[in-house]
């Protein structure tokens, strides 16, 4: 019996080009993944743009707080505001320079650089320069509101329905509103303002009316009351002569009264008084 020959078995050899395919694939795919992780890292590292927009509302809600700042300052204190008005049309029309501030305007208002371009047109208004304000603050320059205000007391200006004159030619020397009382030394509410003349200058009548009385008194002085149409009355003191009498019937402008310094008085002045049905207004937007 013939025995069969035992056959060895046969590795299978490595086919190179297979080897070779899946090396190079293996290579490709490491590159992406890579490729991939970068990236995603780069993007982290990515500084993200600014956002402008809430800036320049918050620019925009600042300049329209000064806007209303300006606004409440010329209501509740005319005299502070005329005193001043003048010097800063001064410096406006010294440093401003208005195409430059128009210009700017309208990139700011445009979205174009709104930053950049407010910046520009706050330049172009007021100068390159540093302003200088003084913080010294006159304890007459308050503005009064509800709480700070006394009883029958108006602070902002009403529409009279007459025709008017100042009463007398003269510098404004004590505004209408809380002050340190000259003879008191003391902080009163002042009811009128006074307006300083050399004595015997002429006071005339504010408006038609009819002289409700004449009378002197320690602190007036010698005095004289008008009333007028529409429930308003006028008080004129510390005269050093009265020309008219009660009941008299008075036009705008005529003479009543003589400047003088009687009753509680440091000078020759007129303390001027405006009243309607018992409310005290501030007299500063009908004779300044």
């Amino acid at each position: 019996m013939t025995r069969g020959k035992r056959v060895a078995p046969v590795s299978a050899r490595p086919d190179p080009r297979a080897a070779a395919a899946r090396a190079a694939a293996m290579a490709r795919a490491r590159s992406v993944r890579g490729t991939v992780r970068g990236s995603r890292e780069e993007a982290q590292l990515q500084p993200k743009p600014r956002r402008r927009k809430s800036k320049f509302l918050v620019q925009l809600v600042v300049s329209a707080t000064v806007l209303l700042c300006v606004v409440a300052a010329k209501i509740t204190m005319p005299d502070i505001t005329a005193k001043y008005s003048g010097e800063v049309l001064r410096l406006m029309g010294e440093e401003t320079d208005f195409v430059a501030a128009f210009s700017a305007a309208g990139r700011a208002i445009g979205g174009e650089a709104a930053g950049e371009a407010i910046e520009e047109l706050c330049i172009a208004v007021f100068g390159s320069d540093t302003v200088e304000i003084s913080t010294t603050v006159d304890r007459t320059d308050a503005v009064y509101s509800a709480d700070t205000t006394p009883e029958r007391v108006e602070m902002q200006q009403q529409i009279l329905g007459f025709d008017y004159v100042c009463p007398v030619e003269g510098e404004l020397s004590s505004s209408f509103g809380y002050r340190d009382h000259p003879m008191a030394g003391q902080e009163r509410f002042h009811y009128g303002l006074d307006l300083s003349a050399e004595e015997g200058a002429v006071i005339r009548a504010f408006a038609d009316g009819t002289v409700l009385a004449v009378a002197e008194s320690t602190e007036l002085g010698k005095y004289v009351e008008v009333v007028h149409a529409n429930g308003y009355t006028t008080l004129y003191a510390h005269c050093s002569r009265i020309n008219a009498s009660a009941g008299q019937s008075v036009k705008a402008g005529d003479p009543i009264a003589e400047v003088g310094s009687t009753g509680d008085a440091t000078g020759n002045h007129l303390h001027f008084e405006l009243c309607c049905d018992g409310t005290y207004l501030n007299p500063i937007y009908y004779v300044v």
